[in-house]
């Protein structure tokens, strides 16, 4: 192995028991979840604010409604967790051919109290960040070949494990590498959209012919319908009058022989007005005949 354990000097800070005092396992791998979800998202990438990666991550620790937290909590945890996984980060860097138990043992001595959030450590450690920053404190803790082998690698890890204990930007999912294919994704989304938009206004266009043709055959459905009531109209003019003549027929062939003077006069003046309608009729009929010889219409 030809490495050895050295305790280093840690940068004083207060002890919050690394875990929040407040924040249950359950409530840490939901907290690190939301972190993830709302930092790789592929559509909103790097374009949000920092109190708005904050207002997201907040919303998406809070879907199922069983913790109660507020984004300033969840921002101090976060911070937490993400400053202690550097740190056990740098210790698996600084003995990268030893196994976790020797960092866990490493992280120990250096920080004096034993490492608590595994559980978080098992869902970040593959994430691209955190694989990066191994990378970078692999390469740092590495002697350079004129380094004297009896050289402590105490100042190089004591720089290592405290990596960006104080950077705010680290709190957000402003350096997290997003994945590849967020332009391809909006570029898609794009495509889509136009697609949709596309068919909308197929359908629309569709929809608006539809109601024309529906318009034009319900014109034509009143039109017949105006046509058919002229047509009984007429039917039933002509009936009448039929049957008006008939009567004015009997009345003007009526014997009154049997009838007294009184009933006499009656039939006199009914016949002298029926006399008087047929002779306007007859010269009504002969006016329509003889205009419509010039105008073109036809004499009923």
């Amino acid at each position: 192995m030809g490495q050895s354990i050295t305790p280093i000097a840690k940068k004083s800070t207060t002890k919050r028991g690394q875990r929040g005092i407040n924040f249950t396992i359950d409530e840490d791998i939901k907290l690190v979840s939301a972190w993830l979800n709302v930092s790789l998202d592929a559509l909103t990438s790097t374009d949000q604010k920092y109190t708005t990666f904050w207002e997201r991550s907040w919303s998406t620790f809070h879907n199922d409604k069983k913790f109660n937290h507020t984004k300033d909590s969840l921002n101090s945890q976060w911070s937490t967790i993400q400053k202690e996984t550097n740190k056990f980060c740098g210790c698996l860097a600084q003995i990268e051919n030893r196994n976790e138990s020797d960092a866990k043992t490493m992280y120990q001595i250096n920080c004096k109290n034993a490492f608590q959030l595994e559980h978080c450590w098992r869902i970040l450690r593959n994430e691209a960040k955190w694989l990066i920053l191994r990378d970078s404190l692999k390469a740092r803790t590495r002697r350079p070949a004129t380094q004297p082998v009896t050289q402590p690698a105490t100042q190089s890890f004591a720089s290592s494990i405290n990596v960006d204990e104080d950077n705010e930007e680290m709190n957000s999912g402003e350096t997290l590498e997003r994945p590849i294919g967020k332009k391809a994704e909006k570029e898609k989304l794009k495509k889509r959209k136009n697609c949709d938009d596309e068919e909308k206004r197929r359908m629309h266009e569709e929809k608006k012919e539809s109601m024309c043709i529906t318009l034009e055959e319900r014109r034509e459905a009143m039109r017949i319908a105006s046509e058919e009531r002229r047509e009984l109209t007429r039917i039933k003019e002509e009936k009448n009058e039929v049957e008006k003549r008939k009567m004015e027929d009997e009345l003007m062939m009526k014997d009154t022989r049997t009838m007294d003077p009184e009933q006499k006069e009656y039939i006199r003046l009914r016949c002298l007005e029926i006399l008087e309608r047929k002779r306007k009729r007859l010269i009504r009929n002969l006016l329509r005949n003889t205009l419509g010889g010039y105008t073109g219409v036809s004499a009923k």
